[in-house]
């Protein structure tokens, strides 16, 4: 009898062992189901990753640029332009530290070396010459490099967050550029003054066109709050 139960006990404890075998092993579904990303995952995507990274490396160096001209210009519009640079990277730098920690990106601390470089030359100019090339790089450069990542993101981010940053921050670009362009009379890929290493002189040659940065403070808030019907277009979305 006692043999017998000891048979009976081993014949059921390797028939639960089989089911589970069975259910765990046997059911390639169970073995074969692919891991969910997360939801935060789920909505970046490297067009994101690479935005962020960029527009805030650029924002470091644009506020600074700002601040420099805060300390080094006496000309009014130029001055303005400085604090109206320095609050809209700002706020593009408060978005980004509020999103970096929800998709898993550490934020450039300070500009690259390629923003170093321009920080440094601007450093060593003064008066007229200053205005001149902060205008130029501020306002017109940064202000070109920054649509076309905006623009960049808004055809084909995926993170409704970063989304947000790019079409709301296309129309300031395109205000600030048109203020840039009408101070400096810019034309679209057209080399107007050179900044040279070695160089702290004002040159005649490199001032900007009579009636631009010396006109009325009026010209700088009506170029400024240009309205956002002219804004730059966004892109569709792919």
């Amino acid at each position: 009898m006692k043999k017998f139960f000891v048979i009976s006990v081993s014949v059921i404890v390797g028939l639960v062992l089989a089911l589970i075998s069975s259910l765990v092993f046997g059911n390639p579904s169970v073995a074969q189901t692919p891991r969910v990303p997360s939801t935060t995952t789920a909505q970046v995507n490297v067009a994101d990753v690479a935005f962020i990274n960029t527009a805030s490396e650029a924002g470091l160096a644009f506020t600074q640029m700002g601040q420099l001209a805060l300390r080094k210009s006496n000309t009014q519009q130029v001055r303005q332009f400085a604090q109206a640079e320095i609050q809209e990277q700002q706020q593009n730098s408060a978005d980004f530290a509020r999103i970096a920690p929800k998709i898993g990106v550490q934020l450039p601390t300070a500009p690259g070396a390629k923003y170093q470089a321009i920080l440094a030359r601007l450093s060593q100019l003064s008066g007229q010459q200053f205005d001149n090339a902060y205008l130029d790089e501020g306002g017109v450069n940064s202000h070109l490099e920054a649509a076309s990542v905006f623009q960049r993101e808004a055809a084909f981010g995926r993170n409704p967050d970063l989304l947000a940053v790019a079409n709301r921050g296309l129309p300031i670009i395109n205000r600030h550029f048109t203020t840039a362009s009408n101070l400096t009379n810019y034309k679209f890929a057209q080399v107007a003054r050179r900044y040279p290493e070695g160089q702290t002189t004002s040159d005649a040659s490199q001032a900007v066109p009579q009636g631009q940065v010396s006109a009325d403070s009026e010209e700088l808030e009506s170029a400024d709050q240009t309205s956002e019907s002219d804004a730059a277009i966004v892109p569709q979305r792919f």
